[in-house]
Formats: structure tokens, sequence, C-alpha cells
């Protein structure tokens, strides 16, 4: 459901720009910052789960949440926008138990394009 958000090696990355780019500058201060929480979100998950951009319909802010295991109870004001399987089955292959390399990777391959456009249909 979520993997529209990944594109291919070399066709994503970087910074988001648009309406994105100035909601996480807003909110983080910067997008180094805002990686360096999603980053520790997604490392520190516990066991197996997701780390998560959300955007929270009360408060109108961005949010990164931790979902662990196979919690389903993900409130209904807050639409994920953006996020990130740490289940170990997701690197393992690749990455064997060095969730942070497989963590530092995935900012290669998100679709900036994708996240925003989630975030432009939460916000109409």
């Amino acid at each position: 459901m979520f993997w529209p958000s990944l594109a291919p090696i070399g066709k994503g990355g970087g910074k988001p720009g648009g309406i994105l780019g100035d909601v996480i500058d807003k909110e983080f201060g910067s997008f180094e910052r805002f990686k360096k929480e999603f980053n520790q979100a997604a490392n520190s998950v516990e066991g197996s789960g997701w780390a998560a951009l959300t955007f929270c319909k009360q408060t109108n802010r961005p949010i990164i949440m931790q979902i662990e295991k196979h919690n389903t109870n993900v409130y209904p004001m807050f639409r994920i926008l953006m996020v990130l399987d740490v289940f170990e089955h997701a690197y393992y292959i690749d990455y064997k138990n060095q969730r942070a390399k497989f963590v530092d990777a995935f900012w290669d391959i998100v679709n900036w394009d994708e996240v925003n456009k989630r975030l432009e249909k939460t916000l109409k």
C-alpha cells in the first residue's frame, strides 16, 4: 500500500520540495534534522515494525511515529505520508543485522513527489 513512496535507484532521494519541503522545514528546522529524527525512530523500533511520517489533521503538523510489531492502532486523524518497513525481512538479505545501513540507504530511493502528493490530498 505504501510502496509507491519508493523510487527506482537513481530516480529518488534528495530533499523534498514543494509543500512537503516547507512543512518539514517549518516543523523540524531543516531537512537534516528531520532525517536525523526519522532515522532515530526507524533504528529504535523495538523488534519489528515501521517508522512513518504522518500528518496530524488536528494540529496541521507532521509527526514521526513508530508503529511496532503488527499494531494497527493508528489514529484516524494521522494521515500516513511515508513509511519505512524495518521488519528484519525487509533488509536482512542485503544488510544482515545492519538496520542502520538499511535506513541510510532508504534516503536514496524516497519518492518525494509521491509523498508530496499525499500531503496535498491531506490538506484539501
